[in-house]
């Protein structure tokens, strides 16, 4: 009842799509080298450059830019960011659910960008939803294996559903995430987009499925030489047909070992290989899960305000994603912080959803490919500072003084020494 109320509620708030009904991808492949540091309009953002032609479809109404009561200016992208940049922060209107915002700003909302890491948000919700399901028990418990492990790190064996959970979100583990994605289904993240209205967000590859495409190790689908074109037919494809082929690529990935998989990206694709930066951005956006910053609010909305879990499941999603990275970097006050990080070569992400002292609801999404920079992490810094400049111009004035310290107690230099205790503490 739940589910068909909030479908019910977004398709009565959404206009028609243009795009088709596959989450169409939008191809920019004019990337700039550097970041204009000129905002682009607020209500009318940056058109794209090359209109993508896509086949006549059934298309899904399409979530239509929140207009909040003030759009703000967003601020100046630092110069040291290159590549292409997307942002949406706003504060949520007090005394609804909606998805409506007092004070909003963005930049390039509506364009597509790889999700890199944050696509594990919405792992994590779905694995809660299918816990409240019963499609998925918290005792069940998993091992690594050679078809399992994906890039980088990887849990222990016999780790249970909330422990590859922790790893997933908190040290962004890739082994984990898949564990957990194949667990739920590839097709299990996609309703929600559905629900959603969500036209350019595309969910369906485990981590080591779109590595092993750019490594070379994907399949039929995947030719090695061929990224651009064979990852364009995925983008545009419909959905069912992007179902199967990305059934196809994560066999083919759990086919090759990790280290095999890693090597192939270090001397190939990383190093350049299948291209220069603007080729390597095309197939990034073509072939990793995407978003754009506005949907993708539109998720951390509907996660973190409109909840379809049970009261224990929401609490086990809170809590994990209150350990995702870039907290540290946050230089506003909060009561609560949930929030995720992503970065793969020359793409960095970062989004979140904070609680103000005063109870208000604040979103942010960052969004940035095609940088110059391969590896992006080295960039954090800039980006919070972009992101916490924007949090500071939506957040009331009153939630950005951190309450004082409570006064030390004054000691009397001329007071009695007292003798010390004695037994136990």
């Amino acid at each position: 009842m739940r589910r068909a109320l909030l479908a019910l509620l977004t398709l009565s708030s959404l206009v028609a799509c243009t795009n088709n009904g596959a989450q169409t991808v939008v191809l920019t492949p004019e990337p700039q080298a550097q970041a204009s540091t000129q905002p682009s309009s607020l209500l009318q953002p940056a058109p794209l450059s090359v209109p993508v032609p896509v086949p006549v479809a059934v298309t899904p109404p399409c979530a239509t830019t929140p207009q909040p009561l003030i759009a703000m200016q967003a601020p100046t992208v630092p110069r040291a960011i290159t590549g292409r940049v997307g942002l949406f922060v706003g504060r949520l209107t007090r005394g609804t659910q909606d998805f409506k915002f007092d004070r909003a700003l963005w930049l390039r909302p509506t364009q597509q960008f790889p999700l890199a890491s944050n696509f594990k948000t919405s792992v994590l919700y779905e694995l809660m939803r299918a816990v409240d399901d019963k499609k998925v028990k918290l005792t069940e418990r998993f091992d690594v294996t050679t078809a399992n492990r994906s890039y980088g790190r990887y849990p222990y064996d016999n780790s249970d559903v909330m422990t590859l959970a922790h790893q997933m979100i908190a040290w962004s583990d890739n082994t984990a995430t898949d564990i957990l994605y194949r667990r739920i289904g590839l097709e299990a993240l996609h309703p929600l987009s559905e629900e959603l209205g969500l036209c350019n967000t595309r969910l369906l590859l485990p981590t080591k499925a779109w590595w092993a495409a750019q490594a070379g190790y994907g399949g039929a689908d995947f030719p090695k030489y061929a990224l651009v074109s064979a990852t364009r037919k995925f983008a545009l494809a419909p959905f069912e047909a992007q179902l199967k082929m990305a059934k196809r690529l994560d066999a083919a990935a759990q086919a090759i070992g990790a280290d095999q998989m890693r090597r192939a990206l270090d001397f190939g694709y990383f190093a350049g290989r299948n291209g220069g930066v603007e080729t390597m951005a095309l197939i990034d956006r073509q072939i990793q899960n995407a978003s754009t910053p506005q949907e993708w609010a539109r998720v951390l909305h509907h996660a973190f305000v409109n909840p379809d879990l049970t009261n224990d499941s929401e609490a086990r999603f809170r809590e994990v994603m209150s350990h995702g990275r870039g907290r540290s970097f946050l230089r506003v006050p909060y009561r609560y912080y949930g929030g995720k990080s992503g970065n793969t070569a020359r793409v960095l992400t970062y989004s979140g959803y904070l609680e103000t002292l005063s109870g208000d609801r604040v979103i942010y999404v960052y969004m940035n490919d095609a940088s110059q920079n391969l590896l992006t992490r080295d960039e954090t810094p800039m980006a919070f500072k972009l992101i916490n400049d924007a949090l500071r111009l939506v957040m009331r004035p009153e939630d950005l003084v951190r309450a004082k310290p409570a006064p030390k107690p004054v000691v009397n230099p001329k007071a009695p020494e007292l003798p010390a205790a004695r037994g136990n503490p």
